[in-house]
């Protein structure tokens, strides 16, 4: 439904655009027969996301959800088709609109595998295009806040068979979960102890077990886990969890024989591996245990990418 014939419209005329509104909202995420997944791309947020949007009242959670498919997608649906397969919500689990709109959200996430028909037709006040996208090809895609929490609740409704329930407390909850598992088809924090504890990296977890700041990379993943400058950082380490588990990680690789940190990581994860070490040495209060790895490393080299984003 258009913003100026909305509820949400109907409320901000009576309060104003300062106050913080606490909204629920529904997302759909659309499969056809071959697996793949009906994304759109969000201008307001600049990234794929899932049909969705503000509920009107008078609706009930399905009904709401197929008017977003249809108005958004332009997926006919029955609204007996929708399965609910998770919620998404927490303190953190909030965003500001390009209005400066301040919204708080509590979301239902709904998969649709059955539906009637495709139009062509979507609506392009906030939605730009559509395309229906393999997995393979989302877990590469930018996706807005929304878009990756509704992709993760469905990853791990597939894996698990049955309803998520997704918690956004902060931001830094991106490392926990990656390090934890809850991202379906990532390498686990544990994954990578037994790897460095063997003495070299087998698998893909460098951007979530050994962060570098953001701007280091242009991938998906490097963008999505980068540090966000030197706040974050900072909360990174002030974390008890994410401090402990680099520190472990840092001391397990302070204990491989080899001083070469391309034959442990591979040439592109070496330089990761310096970029982390950098960030974490300037920031630490005991920073020790980072400038020892910089010197097996590195022979205390620093990670000028680093230090000039540090700078800036």
């Amino acid at each position: 439904m258009p913003y100026q014939d909305s509820y949400v419209a109907k409320i901000r005329e009576k309060i104003g655009h300062e106050f913080e509104l606490v909204m629920p909202t529904v997302d759909v995420v659309i499969a056809n027969e071959n697996g793949e997944l009906l994304m759109i791309y969000n201008r307001d947020f600049d990234g794929w996301a899932f049909p969705g949007g503000y509920i009107e009242p008078e609706m009930s959670w399905q009904e709401n959800a197929a008017r977003e498919a249809l108005e958004e997608s332009g997926i006919q649906a029955d609204t007996q088709d929708l399965q609910l397969i998770g919620t998404v919500s927490g303190a953190n689990y909030r965003t500001k609109y390009p209005n400066g709109d301040r919204v708080k959200l509590y979301t239902n996430v709904f998969l649709l595998t059955n539906w009637s028909k495709e139009l062509d037709m979507m609506d392009d006040t906030e939605i730009d295009r559509k395309e229906w996208m393999t997995p393979q090809t989302v877990d590469h895609v930018h996706l807005t806040f929304s878009g990756r929490a509704v992709y993760q609740t469905y990853r791990q409704f597939q894996e698990k068979g049955r309803v998520q329930l997704l918690t956004i407390n902060s931001e830094l909850q991106r490392f926990i979960d990656a390090q934890d598992g809850r991202i379906v088809g990532v390498n686990t924090y544990n994954d990578a102890v037994n790897e460095l504890s063997a003495g070299r990296k087998q698998t893909h977890w460098m951007w979530y077990v050994f962060p570098q700041l953001r701007g280091l990379g242009t991938s998906e993943r490097a963008m999505y886990y980068g540090i966000n400058g030197l706040r974050e950082a900072r909360e990174y380490l002030d974390d008890d969890v994410l401090r402990a588990r680099l520190e472990k990680a840092v001391k397990i690789i302070l204990n491989i024989e080899s001083v070469d940190a391309v034959a442990v990581f591979g040439h592109v994860d070496a330089e990761k591996l310096q970029a982390c070490l950098t960030l974490f040495a300037q920031l630490a209060n005991q920073p020790t245990l980072y400038q020892q790895a910089l010197k097996k490393y590195f022979d205390n080299e620093l990670h000028q990418p680093t230090l000039t984003l540090l700078n800036q």
